[in-house]
């Protein structure tokens, strides 16, 4: 089968059906090309919120403008070692893209409230358009409204999305782009094109690449929970396809980021315990590693590179009646960790009746998640640790509760209280929110050659481009949000593509 077409969009995920949309609506042909063989969107199906910058929607409601010193701020922490011209088209490609969803889909853009991106602190995050929530009558996520708008707007102007197409070859000529061979549901198509956007996602699922980057993650995953960054086909082919066009890899700042300690179990007051100040952490040797509530100073991300640190990245949520009693006498007067970790406020129960109520069901379940012991030996047999070395640890902890200095991890003092039993544990997972980055590309989206200059008709969106963040010892310092990324960087792949084509 042969096609032609003036674009070729390889991955059908939020950044790839942005890309397509965008230049079809500047009237380019376009194929987009997705080896999944039912689903569409990839990981911005699960977004939902994002952080924009100068789009019309927010003049409109006189929002301040938070551009420079959000810039500013992000560029110190990342040393000015981004590229400027990359970091303020990003920057500005959130607004141009919101401006251009507004165009399409006005009545959804209008339904759309003011809002924050999750993790943004209010001194320099934006104020901007936001959908989505939790429980009954949340809104649409999003990305799930994105995804779902650029496919329809492709369909709308007689555009190809193929499903089950696995894309075995970008052609070049003379350092330029001329068209794919792919294979769509077993049969060989080869397409002749002006230009491909390669949006193929993350590479979290290639266990060569990610033993290569990441060899303490590949140990640790066969104690991890599974993440939903894992359901998707990242496996990374976008890097093999670009690097065989000739584009310029990325071998310093590859990077995953790691979401810790996470505690999802069958009791919510459980799960709970893991924000709160008076639980310890232990890791495989039973001993403690970090200052406990680590969420709530360092974030869930920064705090699960710590965990992954740790032998085979297993870590325990330790607390026992008293430290209950007193995280129930708190009751929401205690800090809240950031999302998605667990927030007590509102929900947490009153007595320790109510607690046991939710506790007991599943500690029966002997599910080998949610532990319960009279004492500090039982319970280091049941999760697994050496009995003695959690002795010394629980007995320490106690010590320096009496002292009021906590000489190992240095908890507050207000946050200290002795363990004396029962004694409870939950098994606290490694997750991970994605790998990230491979291809180096320029500020317009353009794929960089290996020889210098760029491949001449390639560009890359999405997680698949190295260029907004460092990997910094391993952690993922960013200038822009994965969601805000993928849509900002499709939108001008789109754009200079079209325009290329043309």
């Amino acid at each position: 089968m042969q096609k032609t077409c003036d674009i070729v969009v390889i991955g059908g995920g939020g950044s790839g059906l942005v890309a397509g949309a965008r230049a079809a609506t500047l009237g380019r042909s376009v194929i987009v090309l997705e080896k999944d063989k039912k689903n569409l969107g990839g990981g911005l199906n699960m977004a939902s919120t994002m952080r924009t910058f100068g789009s019309r929607w927010q003049k409109e409601r006189n929002l301040p403008d938070t551009t420079m010193l959000y810039l500013r701020n992000r560029m110190d922490e990342t040393f000015w070692r981004i590229d400027r011209k990359l970091a303020s088209n990003v920057i500005r490609g959130t607004g141009a893209f919101f401006d251009w969803f507004e165009e399409i889909a006005p009545e959804k853009a209008a339904d759309f409230d003011v809002g924050r991106y999750v993790f943004d602190d209010p001194a320099d995050g934006p104020l901007g358009p936001q959908s989505g929530g939790h429980g009954p009558g949340a809104k649409k996520g999003s990305g799930r409204i994105f995804v779902e708008t650029a496919a329809e707007k492709l369909r709308e102007l007689g555009q190809e999305i193929l499903l089950d197409a696995v894309t075995e070859e970008i052609c070049t000529e003379n350092g330029k782009v001329t068209g794919v061979k792919a294979a769509v549901a077993g049969e060989p198509v080869e397409i002749a094109c002006k230009a491909v956007i390669l949006a193929c996602g993350s590479w979290i699922r290639n266990p060569e690449l990610v033993k290569k980057y990441y060899p303490a993650l590949a140990a640790a995953q066969p104690y991890m929970g599974e993440s939903p960054h894992m359901n998707w086909n990242y496996t990374g082919d976008g890097l093999a396809l670009a690097e065989a066009a000739g584009a310029l890899m990325d071998e310093e700042n590859r990077t995953i980021r790691m979401m810790g300690p996470m505690t999802m179990c069958r009791s919510r007051v459980m799960s709970d315990m893991a924000a709160s100040r008076y639980s310890i952490y232990v890791n495989a040797l039973g001993k403690r590693y970090i200052c406990e509530g680590s969420q709530m100073r360092m974030g869930v991300f920064d705090s699960g590179s710590v965990q992954l640190e740790q032998p085979e990245g297993k870590v325990f949520v330790i607390f026992d009646e008293n430290t209950l009693a007193r995280t129930l006498a708190d009751g929401d007067d205690q800090p809240q960790p950031q999302v998605p970790m667990p927030n007590m406020a509102g929900h947490f129960p009153k007595t320790l009746e109510e607690a046991h109520a939710d506790m007991d069901p599943a500690l029966e379940k002997n599910d080998g998640v949610t532990f319960r012991a009279d004492t500090v030996e039982e319970l280091a047999e049941k999760i697994g640790v050496d009995p003695a070395a959690l002795k010394e640890t629980v007995d320490s902890y106690n010590g320096y509760c009496a002292e009021g200095m906590d000489w190992d991890c240095y908890k507050p003092s207000e946050w200290l209280a002795p363990m004396t039993g029962p004694f409870y544990a939950v098994k606290a997972n490694l997750g991970t929110d994605g790998a990230f980055g491979g291809i180096q590309i320029d500020e317009n989206m353009r794929a960089k050659a290996k020889d210098g200059g760029v491949v001449e008709g390639l560009y890359a969106a999405g997680d698949i481009c190295s260029g907004r963040f460092l990997n910094m010892t391993g952690i993922k310092k960013q200038i822009l949000n994965d969601m805000s990324f993928a849509v900002s960087s499709g939108f001008i792949a789109g754009t200079c593509a079209a325009e290329y084509a043309g």
